[in-house]
């Protein structure tokens, strides 16, 4: 079991710190924060935290899988890389690292409309077996030639954003410069 831990990044919050550390201020407040107040930032990470597991001890033990299957095709765990916009500002070449370790490890990689990485190059790093989530433009040739896109590359699991229907204010990206105008 030691060898799957890292002795200086033994937590979530030791990796936050150390990321905070590494990549420029604007680009950690982008993939650290939320929308308007945070309420719903604080609310998911307080309902994460209160799931709990328990362990039912003295009961026959017959192993241990993550194994799922999702939408035809059985993956490694149960979760996956969600999508992130603007990957790119974080870390060079962020989706492609990403959508390669998905592949790697087999779960599922989503890729977003506002990716850093072609359809093309993350459908050829999954072979395949990247999702796609769809930010519905307004323009219907656009969605089409998205749509298309992804068909031509592969992709048949698409993951459609359902957003509130207005821009969500993010105050630090307008203080930090990364934001300068509302849409």
């Amino acid at each position: 079991m030691s060898s799957l831990i890292n002795s200086e990044y033994p937590s979530i919050d030791h990796l936050r710190e150390r990321t905070r550390q590494r990549i420029p201020r604007f680009a950690f407040e982008y993939v650290d924060g939320g929308c308007n107040t945070e309420d719903n930032l604080r609310k998911n990470t307080r309902e994460i935290r209160e799931v709990e597991l328990k362990p039912y001890y003295l009961r026959e033990y017959g192993g241990v899988s993550m194994q799922t299957e999702l939408f035809g095709k059985t993956y490694d765990a149960p979760f996956g890389i969600s999508p992130i916009g603007l990957q790119g500002l974080i870390w060079p070449k962020a989706t492609e690292i990403l959508a390669k370790a998905a592949f790697d490890y087999n779960i599922p990689f989503i890729l977003s409309t506002v990716g850093t990485a072609s359809i093309e190059t993350v459908a050829e790093i999954t072979e395949g077996n990247a999702w796609f989530q769809l930010y519905h433009p307004k323009e219907e040739e656009l969605r089409g030639k998205i749509l298309q896109r992804c068909a031509d590359a592969g992709l048949d699991t698409l993951v459609i954003l359902s957003d509130v229907p207005s821009f969500g204010i993010r105050p630090k990206e307008i203080k930090n410069g990364l934001l300068t105008t509302l849409i």
